[in-house]
């Protein structure tokens, strides 16, 4: 063997290493064994990325839903894609950022994920963490955050600033999830009129918490129930729920020159030509869409950034709802149980820094 491949694998022995949760097959997420672990090289900051140790990752129903589809049996794969953690190294590219910065962010969908004790992040797509969030606090918030605020600014068009809306009104069809929890906050901010759907005594409370005006039970007839409180119909629409059954409703409640904005994709064709006599407008929102095409970057972290801001200075809080101590297999197939019942209010975060201490040691041999 070469003298340079020997000294690759023994400096290769040398490798910090980290512990990783994930999946190699899809099972039911009742089979204790649908996640597992494994020890792993803590991956090399590539000029333009940033090496993060993970200190707090929340669960989307993406993350639920690119476990569901996964095809690539065998390949180790692991989810998760908000993060708050400090910075350990940077490539030489980076700017804004110092080794110890504390800093969240929402990944890539195509990379590895941050159920892990490290990640690699391109710089641009990260800001520095709201100081007055504790790490789970903070975890909840990026792809959240960032998609209810494209569903404002991409999807109304509006910019995302104090009074910029006043006057005008909002429906939010599913208001007590975790886009629907910061998306209410965000626009009452704005000065936006909210009414939000919810279907429990909890999440009745829960949005109304979050700031909802009014609110409207999703089991019942949507025009029928915004008629009564006083709204035949609205300037704007986010439909974060379901956006086939919810059509016809938005449809009819939406007024002329209105906007309707969606998250959720549909199986079946959509009759926008039924929005044709009102002028109105439908946007497909979806945040990922900057990391998968290496596409506005730069954007997500001012957005990040701003939100930030806003956390600091009181006029936003966090979402979440249920934390799980410590990254185990355990923890990771709980949390994705609870957000794949639909049912959870806010957001359900893993506290990766449970197991900071037992990171520390390892990598000191």
């Amino acid at each position: 063997m070469p003298f340079k491949n020997v000294m690759d694998t023994i400096m290769g022995g040398f490798h910090k290493k980290m512990r990783a949760v994930g999946i190699t097959h899809v099972s039911p997420l009742s089979d204790e064994e649908s996640f597992s672990e494994r020890t792993l090289p803590v991956p090399d900051p590539k000029s333009n990325e940033l090496l993060v140790q993970v200190l707090a990752t929340s669960v989307n129903p993406v993350d639920v839903k690119m476990r569901s589809g996964y095809k690539e049996k065998g390949d180790f794969r692991i989810f998760g894609l908000d993060v708050v953690g400090r910075v350990m190294a940077m490539g030489q590219d980076v700017s804004g950022f110092t080794v110890g910065d504390r800093a969240y962010y929402a990944g890539k969908q195509q990379k590895q994920g941050a159920d892990a004790e490290y990640q690699v992040i391109d710089y641009q797509m990260v800001a520095k963490a709201p100081e007055s969030l504790s790490d789970s606090e903070a975890a909840a918030m990026p792809l959240t955050a960032i998609t209810a605020h494209d569903i404002l600014h991409h999807g109304f068009s509006l910019p995302v600033e104090k009074d910029a809306a006043k006057g005008q009104s909002l429906l939010v069809i599913n208001g007590a999830g975790g886009v629907g929890s910061i998306l209410i906050q965000l626009a009452k901010y704005m000065g936006l009129t909210v009414i939000a759907t919810a279907g429990q005594k909890e999440s009745t409370q829960w949005v109304r918490q979050m700031g909802a005006d009014f609110v409207v039970n999703y089991h019942d007839d949507l025009p029928t129930q915004l008629a009564d409180a006083g709204f035949h119909q609205v300037d704007y629409i986010a439909n974060l729920q379901d956006t086939m059954t919810y059509w016809d409703a938005m449809v009819q409640l939406i007024r002329p020159y209105g906007r309707i904005a969606a998250i959720v994709g549909s199986t079946l064709p959509l009759e926008l030509g039924e929005l044709k006599p009102k002028s109105a407008s439908f946007t497909w929102v979806f945040m990922l869409a900057r990391g998968n095409n290496d596409l506005f970057l730069s954007e997500q972290g001012q957005m990040l950034q701003q939100m930030a801001t806003l956390f600091d200075q009181g006029v936003l809080h966090s979402t979440v709802t249920k934390v799980y101590a410590g990254l185990s297999v355990d923890n990771v197939r709980l949390a994705f149980q609870d957000v794949a019942s639909h049912h959870s209010l806010g957001k359900v975060v893993i506290d990766v820094a449970t197991n900071g201490a037992k990171a520390k040691e390892r990598n000191k041999d």
